[in-house]
This record gives structure tokens, sequence and C-alpha cells, in this order.
């Protein structure tokens, strides 16, 4: 792999200082929840399915190897890919590198799979960009897999009306997207949601065709920032069962294959 450019954008070094200060506890503040132990339970669901003994993995956003871990477990063999060194350092994975997920520091056509899990791309301002370095990084027919949070489903809608104004309503609607914030357990960090049909339409757009889209929370009672703290959500699983359903979800599992 190339060396990671050293200068970085504001919004990048902020993830990546965010990520850096809350990699030794990482797993203690979000798995410990019922609401992030739900959604780990699903997107291992779509790995089960998807990810195969053999395959080249590369694993953008891996973090602490949460993931990383969980696919050489099925056979895989994986390279972490994270923006923050500290995170890095404490994934117990062996091939590891940092780099940023907007311009994966790899050569053409090196994986089998390019995975993307945690709201990876949310914290892109530049989801094509980034989706065409994702597809550079596959062979043709691999496949590409990341769960996005989205810009038009009822929980952003709590957000609307409740914290960030209607006029972010206007934009998800319009535009596509809509540059936020994300409530995490340590306070606000820069974020991006975006809605299926534009994720769907910069996939495309990078060579990428969707074969499966889940949904995640398309019912949440209440706002997922409220949600995350000790709620459960048991009841409401059933409703992720309509997949057609899925771009109205809280959190969206593409699976898209190089085209």
């Amino acid at each position: 792999m190339k060396p990671a450019q050293p200068s970085r954008p504001p919004a990048a070094k902020a993830v990546a200082e965010y990520y850096d200060s809350v990699a030794r506890a990482y797993g203690d503040k979000y798995l410990g929840t019922w609401y992030y132990r739900t959604l780990y339970r699903k997107l291992g669901e779509v790995l089960d399915l998807y990810i195969r003994r053999g395959m080249r993995v590369l694993d953008v956003g891996a973090g602490t190897g949460f993931w990383t871990l969980y696919m050489q477990a099925r056979g895989a063999r994986v390279t972490a890919l994270d923006i923050s060194g500290e995170s890095l350092k404490a994934c117990r994975c062996g091939d590891k590198a940092q780099g940023d997920a907007a311009s994966l520091p790899v050569r053409a056509g090196a994986y089998d799979a390019v995975t993307a899990l945690g709201s990876v791309y949310n914290h892109l301002g530049d989801l094509e960009k980034a989706f065409a370095a994702a597809a550079h990084a596959l062979r043709r027919g691999g496949l590409f897999i990341a769960d996005i949070d989205n810009a038009v489903c009822l929980d952003m809608l709590y957000e609307y009306l409740l914290f960030q104004g209607l006029g972010r309503l206007r934009d998800a609607l319009i535009r596509g997207v809509v540059r936020g914030v994300w409530e995490s357990a340590d306070g606000e960090l820069p974020f991006n949601y975006y809605s299926y049909f534009y994720v769907k339409s910069a996939l495309r757009r990078a060579g990428l065709e969707v074969v499966d889209a889940r949904p995640i929370y398309l019912v949440p009672p209440l706002p997922s920032r409220l949600l995350q703290r000790r709620f459960r959500l048991k009841a409401f699983e059933k409703f992720d069962l309509l997949r057609r359903l899925a771009p109205l979800a809280t959190t969206v599992v593409y699976v898209a294959a190089k085209v």
C-alpha cells in the first residue's frame, strides 16, 4: 500500500481526532447498548450472506477491528484500513494500514470485496469520489458492502422537526443530502445524511450496481439520539423485514457489484 497523505481536510481531521480519542473504549461506549448490538447483529447477517472463505477484503473504516476479525473468522483475507492511527493500534488484526476512505491508497482490482460498516461514508462529503475509490479497489464483479444513514426517514423527520429545522427536510427531499451532525457518546461530530436514491445514483456513476438493499430501523418509535441511550427495539424489528421500504429506513445496508 502507498503511505497515507499527510494533509487532511478539516472534516477528516475532526473524524480522525474523534476516533483516536475513543479508540480504547469504543466497544464499551457503543456495543454496550441495545441499539448498536441490534445494528451490528443485522450487519453481521449481511456479511454472512456475502463474505466467503478465501475472499480478499478491504475493510474500510475498520476502527478497532470488530468486522475485520469477524470476516477473518469466516476465512476471508482482510486488510483493515482506517483514518485513526490509535484505532489501528488497538486492532488485533495482522494486515492493516492507515488511510482515508475518500481516496483509498490501494492498487486497482486488488480485492474481491470492499466493506465499510458503521456509517463510514456518512463522514464523507463527496460520495461519488469515495465510491469511485472503492470501485477502483475491486475486481470486476467484486462486492461493495456498506451501511449508510438515510436523509429521508422517520428518524430524520424527528430530527428536522425537533432539532435541525425544516430547511434540512427540504434539502433531503430536493438534493438528497443533508449536512448535519452526529450526536455521539462524546458530543457532536460532522456528519452527512444521504437519501437512498442519492446513494444508489452515486454508486451507479461509480460503476457499482446495487444488488441488495436492507433496511435497519424502518419504524423507530423515538429519535435515534434517544434510542442510543438505553431503549430496546425488539418489538419494532419486524418492520425491517419490509425490504421494499428500504428507501425509508434509518439505515440502509447496500450491497453493490462492480460492473
